[in-house]
């Protein structure tokens, strides 16, 4: 009876979100009725099980609006010796040892993502990367990550450009060559918080020209419809 009465909590603890908060947005729902998340981290290099993350920045969109009074930018702190290691971090980003002992752990940053990402669509232009370090962050603090997904810009902008009948070189999907495309200001590359107000820029040309009917499910998978 104790071994039954044990099983149904472990059974029912499994069944529960340990992300409550980062519950799926309906694919349903209209890409004009969503909120967004707009995210960008700068690394300290390309392998998330042995880099980090340097900086993070974001900006929200609500209902089509670019809302900046809830955007957010810091460093992050290197909880260990081999995390203060900067890489090419300091040429590419231009961030050193200082700008990072002033920044905010990386606890404190999944939080404060947490808490920002809460019924949000996640937005990234080339996601692949954000989504490797954040499960690493997440497995280093909380030993399991969530299933996270992005509505891709770079994805978006590819499939744009291949319905064109255009052949689509990787260059020409760089962030700015993007912007620079849909008559949108570029803006400085490898800073966090300017790319994600630049991949906001660019999301929201890219909803405005696919039109009123744009589903979240087809952000989210450009390349199946």
């Amino acid at each position: 009876m104790l071994f039954s009465s044990w099983l149904q909590r472990l059974n029912a603890l499994r069944r529960t979100p340990a992300f409550p908060g980062l519950q799926t947005v309906s694919g349903q729902l209209l890409a004009r009725q969503a909120h967004f998340l707009v995210l960008d981290l700068e690394t300290s290099g390309l392998d998330a099980k042995q880099h980090h993350i340097v900086s993070a920045g974001w900006v929200c969109i609500n209902q089509l609006q670019l809302d900046l009074s809830d955007s957010f930018y810091s460093t992050l702190r290197p909880a260990t010796a081999e995390a203060r290691t900067l890489g090419q971090s300091a040429v590419i980003h231009g961030l050193h040892q200082a700008d990072l002992a002033g920044g905010i752990s990386e606890s404190e940053f999944l939080r404060e993502f947490l808490q920002a990402a809460a019924g949000r669509v996640l937005v990234c232009h080339h996601s692949a990367i954000e989504s490797r370090f954040l499960q690493q962050a997440f497995k280093r603090q909380y030993q399991q990550s969530p299933a996270l997904r992005f509505a891709d810009t770079l994805a978006l902008e590819q499939q744009r450009l291949q319905r064109q009948g255009q052949v689509v070189k990787s260059s020409a999907l760089s962030l700015n060559q993007c912007l620079l495309r849909h008559g949108l200001p570029q803006v400085q590359a490898h800073n966090a918080l300017e790319d994600a107000y630049g991949c906001a820029l660019l999301l929201l040309s890219q909803i405005r020209a696919r039109g009123h009917d744009l589903t979240i499910r087809a952000l989210l998978n450009p390349h199946s419809v």
